[in-house]
């Protein structure tokens, strides 16, 4: 199923984007989703808004940075030795703030239209999502059956090279050899097999909530 995380923030009141992150979960038939979709939109063109609005503040913030720093360049050498810049610390943690809150709600808009252009319109343009769905999931299970092999492969030839060391204590050097390279040579298949799988779990759940509008 499709989500939408909404984190907390200072700059703006996230309970419509909230409500409407609750709202997709519960979609039932088109009606529904037409009516999301506009709410959704306009939430989306509210929080660019606010991106513009945290723009300039982030600008007030450099400014005042940057007049501090003026300040205290034309600061004799012992006031500058006593001189705990609180301002400047102050108006640094503030545009670090800032900055995070920026990302996180753009992050919140890449949800955001991707969840309008994922939910569909009509039955046709559902069967071509679902239909994409599967297809997407066919090839990601594919690309899994490949690792799989390649892992298998691994082991295999690990072993062998196993049977072939000497058996006792003159052996477990090439033994202990042996099993870090194979480990190392898992680790990258493994990595791209818990992602591989990770994508087809998440298809499964769009493919099941696309399912209730069937």
């Amino acid at each position: 199923m499709i989500g939408i995380h909404i984190p907390t923030s200072l700059e703006y009141d996230t309970s419509n984007a909230g409500l409407l992150a609750t709202e997709l979960k519960n979609l039932r038939d088109f009606d529904e989703i037409a009516l999301w979709r506009r709410k959704a939109v306009a939430e989306v063109k509210t929080l660019h808004s606010i991106i513009k609005a945290i723009e300039d503040k982030r600008q007030t913030a450099f400014q005042a940075i940057s007049h501090e720093e003026q300040e205290h360049a034309a600061k004799s050498l012992l006031p500058k030795l006593f001189d705990g810049r609180k301002e400047q610390k102050r108006w640094l943690g503030e545009q670090s703030r800032l900055e995070r809150e920026k990302n996180q709600i753009e992050v919140v808009i890449d949800q955001f239209e991707s969840a309008i252009d994922f939910v569909p319109d009509s039955l046709e343009d559902l069967e071509k999502i679902l239909e994409e769905c599967k297809q997407q999931k066919k090839e990601l299970s594919t690309e899994k059956k490949a690792v799989n092999a390649q892992m298998s492969s691994i082991r295999v030839e690990a072993r062998q090279q196993t049977a072939n060391t000497n058996y006792g204590k003159y052996g477990k050097g090439d033994r202990h050899l042996i099993k870090l390279n194979k480990e190392a040579a898992l680790k990258p298949q493994d990595s791209q097999k818990t992602a591989l799988e990770r994508q087809i779990t998440k298809l499964d759940e769009m493919i099941a909530w696309l399912g209730r509008f069937i």
